[in-house]
């Protein structure tokens, strides 16, 4: 078979030899152990900043915020955000003014009659 170039190609487009596989099982020993090397740098620097933060005050995560139910409609509402009343020692939370309002009018009536 002549080319373009007036010469005859006849080597297979893929040989695989005994050296060619042994190179690439080399090849893909080598990525395997960079893996298992580079994943046990990996975990010793995980447990180092681990250590190191456990002096460290733990943080104060927002799933432990304890929810108030309002008295007035029963809406749960976090105490940071709610609408307090503190009467004879106890702290009542509420959603809003309005809940709060209408929770105070009946005490107020009790107290003046």
């Amino acid at each position: 078979m002549t080319t373009a170039f007036g010469s005859q190609y006849t080597a297979p487009l893929f040989v695989m030899n005994l050296d060619n596989s042994m190179s690439l099982l080399g090849r893909m020993i080598r990525a395997v152990l960079w893996g298992v090397v580079t994943g046990g740098l990996l975990s010793i620097v995980r447990q180092a900043s681990d250590r190191q933060m456990d002096g460290a005050p733990p943080r104060k995560s927002p799933a432990t915020n304890r929810l108030h139910r309002d008295p007035v409609c029963g809406t749960y509402v976090s105490g940071e955000i709610s609408v307090k009343l503190e009467q004879a020692g106890h702290i009542a939370h509420f959603c809003s003014t309005e809940c709060r309002e209408r929770y105070a009018q009946p005490a107020a009536r009790a107290a003046g009659a």
